[in-house]
């Protein structure tokens, strides 16, 4: 009994870290250093807008990698739907303070020429750095304010591709 308790307490201290990271990881992030535009002062709109990348790290291991335009006001922010974007899909796993990601691209608003989507399965790794992600020489902060549209975006893909592309 002793024995078993001693295990439980040692193996407890091992997992607690890894659920910690899990949760610093969790949601939405936005690539850093983006060029902010605003819209023209006659239509005395209080937002700004801006391409960026974007990151999604879902329950049950859901990865989306998103590239955008972003519109933020003084206290909302939101993924643009009548603007382009590229939409990779895909898993992650947080080995350490690295995450390995496997994704493909699922989705283009404007097509390539001889491009066949879903494309092939890529596989990178991303580095958690003090509270930054660092990936593909880009660095993002986490943002939760688009939680709930990249899990749309995720959900909403992933049907399309259950579909056969249909939507």
């Amino acid at each position: 009994m002793k024995s078993s308790c001693i295990l439980f307490f040692f193996l407890s201290l091992l997992i607690v870290p890894l659920n910690g990271q899990t949760a610093q990881v969790s949601g939405s992030w936005i690539e850093s250093g983006i060029k902010w535009t605003k819209p023209p002062a006659e239509l005395q709109l209080k937002e700004r807008s801006a391409e960026a990348g974007l990151l999604y790290f879902g329950p049950n291991n859901q990865f989306a990698f998103v590239y955008g335009t972003v519109i933020q006001g003084a206290k909302w922010e939101t993924l643009s739907h009548g603007d382009g974007r590229v939409v990779y899909l895909g898993t992650w796993k947080l080995d350490g303070s690295t995450l390995r990601v496997e994704f493909r691209l699922v989705s283009r608003t404007v097509s390539k020429e001889n491009e066949t989507l879903p494309g092939p399965i890529e596989k990178r790794t991303i580095q958690l750095n003090g509270g930054v992600l660092l990936f593909e020489s880009m660095r993002f902060r986490l943002d939760h304010r688009l939680d709930d549209q990249l899990l749309a975006v995720f959900e909403g893909e992933s049907a399309r591709l259950r579909d056969g592309g249909q939507h």
